[in-house]
């Protein structure tokens, strides 16, 4: 249930949703078709209270394990921050590599969001005001950190490698 405005003296606060980390939906993939379809940007994960933390150690573990990739970007805003700690510190003993070869970088910061604040007077305006939110950011990196190739081969790669969604895969890959 989501709570509704909050109420002061002559007007309500209406909390509008924060700006995102990063994109919902990776650029040159098609945001209206299947979340299921999307192969690039699954390591960039927004931490809410909402979604507990097993749903989050088993994403992460299988983001690392069924798919390759060697870095994971977590973030999260306010009081889901002691959610991020806790799946911080988790992560490396449900993965399996050795504790010398996980890394983990940790960022704080200050985000912005915005407030509508709704009179009860219809003829006034409403007005917007800024606030500042803790933010919480961290990269986990597995061994170098360069992402294993995925499955499919090339026809999965970012559009702005030359050959990328043409061709063969053997041939734009590089493999032999």
């Amino acid at each position: 249930m989501t709570p509704g405005p909050i109420r002061t003296s002559n007007h309500r606060v209406k909390k509008l949703v924060p700006p995102r980390p990063f994109p919902t939906v990776p650029v040159g993939v098609s945001a209206t078709g299947p979340r299921s379809a999307h192969h690039q940007g699954k390591n960039y994960i927004t931490i809410t209270r909402k979604t507990k933390l097993g749903p989050y150690l088993r994403r992460c573990k299988d983001i690392v394990l069924k798919d390759g990739y060697k870095s994971l970007h977590l973030s999260a805003l306010g009081a889901a921050i002691p959610h991020l700690c806790t799946l911080v510190a988790s992560l490396p003993e449900i993965l399996p590599f050795p504790a010398e070869d996980i890394r983990t970088e940790v960022f704080t910061g200050t985000v912005d969001v915005q407030d509508e604040l709704l009179p009860d007077d219809e003829d006034e305006d409403i007005t917007y005001r800024t606030r500042a939110k803790s933010s919480l950011n961290a990269v986990i990196t597995i061994g170098d950190g360069v992402d294993e190739p995925m499955a499919g081969g090339s026809k999965w790669a970012p559009r702005d490698e030359p050959g990328a969604l043409e061709g063969d895969a053997e041939s734009d890959s590089g493999v032999s």
